[in-house]
């Protein structure tokens, strides 16, 4: 096996996987977007985030190259690349057609990730650039992926330090009579200063929330509360927390209300741990909602989810709900959030992104979620 390959774990660990006779080797493809939601298999097995279409072909002997475009992108791809080669290319297909002939890789004898979130017909050109379609295990990068190494979580809490100096922001600029979006603006621009590559942001205002979503024109007053989704990501690393602010002082249902969200976020934290099934994470938090009398809200159309994975490295382990009978590990990541409506308070938010440790979960920010007041 070849020893460039040695500095990225999860290209070894796909080399194995083609250890069976029939195979011949691998090809992963992203698209070029960047989903905070899933993982992309191009970063996972050459560590560079792709700004176009782009593949990793990575044949049973170990060697490896990637193949970005446009073309003009090999220099920056290259120089951060943990394959053996890298190409820049304008045609995908067309270099794509080169490389598995170095590699003596053919369409039958080969798998793939992630053909099929190409554009149809740059999936078409492909497979006749190969000469058929190689079976697909679309799971394996997200799989490979599940557990963050030690230098993606270092990332990961410089993105997570982003997004607390970016709600700090918030907290500083917020004001009767700004528009939501300004607001968002005003949070994009800052912590892309601060060095995020990029950031999802839901951010919005009512005085009785029935959800978050994206900013939009309305115009903040007295009483709202202002919800906000911060979700920077740097060096490939997404995080994201949630936050409840109100303009003015907070009526006591939504205080009392909001100590439940707190509470939920303490038992999901502890129940965490490594070993532990994501369904009885989910199940540890709803179990504070139905103490406080709120059983019947803790489904669609009151919540959604208790949490999710989070790309680009892999969105395991998949949404915290109770269906969810995946084993955590340590060393897995992911955004905890008891996000829920509530009757007199509407909805609120409290979340965190988390890393599983053998006694629980712990979280990444410095400063936890509270209900946070800004003077009117």
């Amino acid at each position: 096996m070849n020893e460039t390959i040695r500095t990225n774990p999860r290209l070894v660990e796909a080399a194995r996987c083609l250890r069976d006779p029939a195979r011949d080797g691998l090809i992963a493809f992203s698209n070029g977007l960047n989903n905070f939601l899933d993982a992309n298999a191009v970063y996972v097995f050459s560590g560079v985030r792709p700004i176009g279409e782009s593949a990793v072909v990575l044949d049973r002997d170990g060697r490896s190259t990637l193949i970005v475009t446009p073309a003009w992108d090999a220099e920056r791809a290259a120089a951060a690349s943990s394959t053996d080669e890298t190409i820049g290319a304008d045609d995908l297909a067309v270099a794509l057609r080169s490389a598995v002939d170095k590699h003596r890789v053919t369409a039958e004898r080969t798998l793939s990730v992630g053909l099929s979130l190409l554009a149809q017909a740059l999936a078409a050109r492909i497979a006749a650039a190969l000469g058929g379609t190689p079976q697909p295990v679309d799971d394996l990068a997200r799989d490979l992926a599940r557990v963050r190494s030690a230098e993606e979580l270092e990332s990961a809490e410089r993105a997570n330090w982003i997004a607390e100096r970016g709600y700090e922001r918030l907290l500083e600029y917020a004001r009767p009579g700004l528009r939501e979006f300004e607001l968002a603006a005003e949070l994009y621009c800052f912590m892309k200063k601060l060095g995020a590559e990029d950031n999802f942001l839901l951010l919005s205002a009512s005085q009785h929330n029935l959800a978050v979503r994206a900013a939009g024109e309305r115009i903040l007053d007295v009483g709202d509360i202002i919800l906000s989704e911060i979700t920077p990501c740097y060096r490939g690393q997404f995080v994201q927390i949630c936050r409840t602010t109100i303009i003015g002082e907070a009526p006591p249902a939504i205080r009392k209300n909001y100590v439940v969200l707190q509470d939920a976020m303490g038992e999901g934290l502890s129940a965490a741990r490594a070993g532990a099934r994501v369904a009885t994470v989910t199940r540890a938090m709803n179990a504070v909602f139905g103490k406080a009398g709120y059983a019947d809200f803790c489904r669609p159309p009151y919540m959604r989810v208790r949490g999710h994975g989070l790309g680009i490295t892999s969105d395991r382990p998949g949404d915290i709900v109770e269906r969810n009978e995946r084993l955590l590990e340590n060393g897995m990541m992911f955004v905890m959030h008891p996000n829920q409506y509530l009757p007199q308070s509407g909805y609120l938010m409290c979340g965190e992104s988390v890393v599983v440790t053998a006694t629980g979960a712990r979280a990444l920010s410095a400063r936890p979620a509270q209900l946070d007041v800004i003077a009117a």
